[in-house]
């Protein structure tokens, strides 16, 4: 008899299942909430700061006082949630 740790078992099938939840999502392209992320563009027509701008400050290293913090879905798009986004750029009312 094999006498594994069901532990090890138990997240050996975790991960395989992560795996595969992270195909289909993958595959389905699942967008973010429009209404608590937008992309570069949409940041730019929001702050008048161009997309391009926006971008490069996400790449920055985060300790990095311009660093810019975003969220990817499965693509290569870049979104950036709108609450951090009023909170950094729009003025304080």
């Amino acid at each position: 008899m094999n006498s594994q740790d069901p532990k090890e078992n138990l997240m050996a099938t975790i991960a395989i299942l992560d795996a595969k939840l992270d195909t289909i999502l993958n595959k389905l392209n699942a967008e973010p909430d429009k209404s608590k992320f937008m992309t570069a563009k949409e940041v730019e027509a929001l702050i008048g700061l161009h997309h391009r701008s926006i971008l490069n400050r996400s790449n920055l290293p985060p300790k990095d006082k311009n660093f810019v913090p975003f969220h990817q879905f499965g693509t290569r798009r870049k979104y950036f949630e709108r609450k951090v986004i009023e909170k950094i750029f729009l003025p304080k009312v």
